[in-house]
This record gives structure tokens, C-alpha cells and sequence, in this order.
């Protein structure tokens, strides 16, 4: 404990009570001045009062404005002497009332100061009160006392006076001590609690998962700043509202699995406050006081939603890869005996003369082939390894050429409202520069076919610390849980006349460019499609 911090709080304690003290004294000598023995000094009385009263107004005023004086309890406790010795000549020595403030002076010493300094505290009340007494007696100060003692008297006195303050020094320095130990170990306690606080708090919120405690009706008691991270939420938002309000699903004891038990882990969908959907994975476990009684409930909780996004990502690739080795196998197969085939039939039309019908089916015929051949094409250019020529580039740049060349199509600028919402600050990253545009003309003429009435594409970039973030966002038909699932697959084509390769090829690209490439759409709500780049330092 820091000594002189606890002998300033006792000395701000002890004044107080002291002026008290004081104004009580000088109450009773006013409303009932018979108590006072009659002398004839009896008019010095009331000045030393009043002049006493003032001193610990400014002991008090010391106190609170000279902070850390270590001057101030002994000033204290000598004014204190020199007044009650005034005091208790003035009203008669040896047959005072007061002689009892020297012990009040005798604690306060014992309070502030060692043993020793109390004992010689003690010793000095003694000498001048015992000193005043004799020399009153001898007749070498005027005596204010009515009734001359006899000397076995004032002997008798003097040593009752003796034992009396030696006592109070003795048990009031054995208690202060006490005090002061006791005082000492509780500071001790104390520092070490805020040290295992602290360092318990610096555990749960140095912790890579989320942490959250609740009470037995689900009243939130703690988040750490990782779960504040995943939740999207602030601990302070959050404070005794209850988890079930915010959602019902994180509640996990108020579910029943099919047993009936309680479920104590589960895989969430949970949506932020700023609406990112994220998948968690939650574990519960009961939170018990000392006494082994439940008090409330700890959930342990991670966000998944990268794990599933990779997971989701090497089950695409997989796939990907099986359908582009059968596609290229079933290309080639079909190829020749198409080609062939298509070319009989222009033969047979040239050789034998047709009706109108027969030529209408035979023009059909050509022109299914044809376009069957085109999609077996495409098939063979997607599953054929692509070369890329790599190099720095502005990738607003090419974002903003791509875009006007949108714009300046007929059946774009009358229907569709492009909309830019990045700067024309230069965003460099190394990229294949025509592929990375087909990139952006595939995901733009995606959002529009999602948009056949019209509408509007959003188009941004974000500078992240390690990635360049570009996002197209539509305000289309949407898709649904089972559409994102296998929407970079090929042949997953939801538009009339697409082969179902356009996100198959954008997918490649930019896994090609060490990049990512995800979508957020709900049914009806719209799609927003976001590429990351690796960017350039």
C-alpha cells in the first residue's frame, strides 16, 4: 500500500472529525457555561475556541490543496497540543474537563505515525501538562485552578494521568499497526485480483474465436472484441438485451434436438447489422458458480463462412475439372460425325430437287448443326489450357473502358443505368489485360440479361490492404440457394440461348490471376458479384 496516499486519506478523515469535535466543544461551552469551571481567565475560554476552530479549517483546507505534504499531520498534532494545553490551563490543570483531548491526540498520533513517534507524542502531553500543573503549584504561574491540591494529591493525579495516556498510546499504536498491515495485505489482495482481471480479460479477447457469456434467460454479460468482429456488433450495443432478440437461431439452449436434449452445437446462418451474411459455427456450454449451480451459459463461436466458401470453392474446382475433361472427350467425338453429317444433308439438298418444306426442315438442319458446332467450340475453348501475358496495369483503367464500350450499345443505353462508384485514382495490380475485360464484359452482360426490363448496374472498386476489390452489382431477378451453389459450373446457364460457359470461363480467369471471385443474390433481390485481385504494393 502506498504509505503516503493512506495517511492523506486518514488526514482528510481525521480533520473532519476533528472540527466536529471542536464545534461540539464550543456548542456546549456556549449553551451551557456552568460546565466550564469559573475562573477568573475563564474569558480566554471562548478566543481559544474560535482560534482552534479556525486552525482546523485551515488543516482541512491544507489537506485538500497541498497534496502529498508529509508536514501536515505533524502540524497537526503540535497545534493540536498547544491548544488543548491552553485549553486545560485556562480551565483549571488539574481540574479540567479537556485533560481527556490530550488521548484524542494521543489516537490521532498513533494513526498517522509509528509507535514510537506515538509513545513520544505521549510523552510530551505528559511533560507539559505535567510541567503547567508544577509550576502553578510552586506559584510560578498565575494558578487557574479553585482548589489548591495536596502534593500526595496531585502526585496521585499525575500518575493516574500517567498509566491512562500510556495505555491509549499503547493499545491505539497496537490497533493502528494492526490496521496498517491488515491494510497492507488487502492492497496486495486487491492488486493481485486486478492482475488476474486483467489478465483473464487479456485471454478472452486475445482469442481467435468469438466468446459470449449470457445469464440463465439469455441477457448478454460479455463479448470479446473477436466476437464483435464476427457478430458485426459492439459489446455496448449488445449489454443485457437478450440473444434470442437478436437471433433466435445463436439461442441454442431454448432448442431441442430429435432426442429432445438440448442442443449444444450447430451450424448457423447469421446476417450482421450492416446485412453480410455469415455462416457460423457455434458450441454451448453451461456457466456454474462456485456451489456447482448453473448461473448462465458460455458460447465458443467461429465464423465459417471462409471455410465453406473454400470448401464450396475446391468442390467447384473438382468439378470443373471432371466437366472439362468430358467435355473436351465428348467434343471431339461428336465434332466429326457432326461436321459429316451437316454435310450430307447440304449435299442432298443440292443433289434432289425439294419442296418448300423439305427445304424449310433441311435449313433447319444446317442451322442446328451450325450452332451445335459453335457450342461444342466454345466446349473445346474452355476446356483447352489458355496462355496469359502477364503485366502491371490499371485496372480502373480497363474497368472504365470496358464499361464505356457498354454504354455506346444501342440495347444498353436506352434500357440500362450504369453506375461507377470508384474515383480516378490509379489501382494497379499485374493482370492479363484483355482477359481480365472479358472478365468484366461477361459479369456486365450477365447482370443485364438478369435485368430484361431494365435497370441498374453498379459498378465499384475498393482498395483493400492486400486486394483490389471490384464489385457489380445488379438490380435483377436474383438467384437462389441452389443457383449460387453451382453458378460458376459450366452448363449452369439460366438465360435463354446461353451455353452456360460465360462464369465457367470468368471462374478460370481469375483463379488463373491468383484471385477470388464470389456472389451475394437473393431471389428477386438482385446479385452482386465481387472479384479480388492480388494488388500491387
Amino acid at each position: 500500500m502506498d504509505q503516503s496516499t493512506t495517511t492523506r486519506e486518514w488526514l482528510g478523515w481525521l480533520t473532519r472529525v476533528r472540527l466536529l469535535t471542536i464545534l461540539l466543544i464550543l456548542g456546549v461551552g456556549l449553551i451551557w457555561p456552568q460546565y466550564i469551571p469559573a475562573s477568573s481567565t475563564n474569558h480566554s475560554f471562548l478566543p481559544l475556541l474560535l482560534a482552534w476552530v479556525l486552525l482546523g479549517v485551515l488543516h482541512i483546507a491544507l489537506v485538500r490543496w497541498v497534496r502529498g505534504a508529509t508536514w501536515q499531520g505533524a502540524f497537526q498534532v503540535a497545534g493540536d497540543i498547544v491548544i488543548i494545553s491552553a485549553l486545560v490551563y485556562t480551565t483549571g490543570l488539574q481540574e479540567s474537563s479537556f485533560i481527556s483531548l490530550y488521548l484524542l491526540v494521543i489516537i490521532v498520533a498513533s494513526i498517522l505515525f509509528s509507535r514510537q513517534i506515538a509513545f513520544f507524542t505521549t510523552a510530551i502531553c505528559l511533560a507539559i501538562l505535567g510541567g503547567m500543573t508544577t509550576l502553578a503549584f510552586t506559584g510560578k504561574i498565575p494558578r487557574t485552578f479553585l482548589l489548591v491540591p495536596t502534593t500526595e494529591g496531585l502526585r496521585v493525579w499525575f500518575l493516574s494521568n500517567l498509566f491512562g495516556f500510556l495505555a491509549v498510546a499503547y493499545l491505539a499504536s497496537l490497533l493502528a499497526q494492526s490496521l496498517r498491515k491488515k491494510g497492507i495485505e488487502l492492497e496486495q489482495k486487491r492488486e493481485e485480483l486486478l492482475e488476474l482481471q486483467d489478465f483473464t480479460e487479456d485471454i478472452i479477447h486475445s482469442m481467435r474465436g468469438g466468446l459470449l457469456t449470457t445469464d440463465l434467460q439469455g441477457r448478454i454479460v460479455l463479448l470479446n472484441r473477436t466476437g464483435e468482429e464476427i457478430l458485426g456488433w459492439r459489446f455496448v450495443d449488445m449489454r443485457a438485451r437478450r440473444l434470442p432478440e437478436i437471433d433466435e437461431s445463436f439461442w441454442l439452449p431454448g432448442l431441442k434436438g430429435s432426442n429432445d436434449r438440448p442442443i449444444v452445437r450447430r451450424e448457423i446462418d447469421f446476417r450482421t447489422p450492416a446485412g453480410e451474411l455469415r455462416y457460423l459455427g457455434i458450441s454451448v456450454s453451461p456457466l456454474r458458480t462456485r456451489n456447482s449451480e448453473r448461473s448462465g451459459y458460455v458460447f465458443n463461436f467461429q465464423d465459417l463462412t471462409e471455410l465453406r466458401r473454400l470448401e464450396q470453392e475446391v468442390a467447384t474446382k473438382d468439378r470443373m475439372a471432371a466437366l472439362g475433361r468430358l467435355s473436351a472427350a465428348i467434343a471431339h467425338e461428336i465434332r466429326q460425325p457432326l461436321t459429316a453429317m451437316a454435310g450430307a444433308v447440304k449435299e442432298l439438298a443440292r443433289l434432289v430437287p425439294l419442296e418448300e418444306d423439305e427445304k424449310h426442315l433441311v435449313n433447319i438442319v444446317s442451322r442446328e448443326s451450325e450452332r451445335l458446332n459453335h457450342i461444342i467450340t466454345d466446349f473445346l475453348n474452355y476446356s483447352r489450357e489458355k496462355t496469359y501475358e502477364f503485366q502491371e496495369a490499371d485496372v480502373r483503367g480497363l474497368l472504365d473502358e470496358t464499361l464505356t464500350l457498354l454504354e455506346k450499345k444501342p440495347d444498353v443505353e436506352n434500357k440500362y443505368h450504369i453506375v461507377r462508384t470508384f474515383n480516378g485514382a490509379e489501382l494497379r495490380a499485374r493482370v492479363d489485360a484483355n482477359k481480365i475485360k472479358q472478365v468484366f464484359w461477361n459479369l456486365c452482360d450477365n447482370a443485364f440479361r438478369a435485368m430484361p426490363g431494365g435497370g441498374t448496374l453498379s459498378v465499384g472498386i475498393e482498395q483493400l490492404p492486400f486486394w483490389l476489390r471490384i464489385a457489380f452489382r445488379d438490380t435483377g431477378i436474383g438467384l437462389d440457394a441452389k443457383q449460387r451453389a453451382k453458378i460458376f459450373e459450366p452448363l449452369q446457364s439460366g438465360f435463354e440461348g446461353g451455353t452456360g460457359l460465360g462464369l465457367s470461363i470468368v471462374y478460370q480467369i481469375v483463379q488463373a490471376h491468383s484471385g477470388r471471385i464470389s456472389v451475394i443474390s437473393e431471389k428477386d433481390r438482385g446479385a452482386e458479384f465481387i472479384v479480388e485481385l492480388p494488388r500491387m504494393a
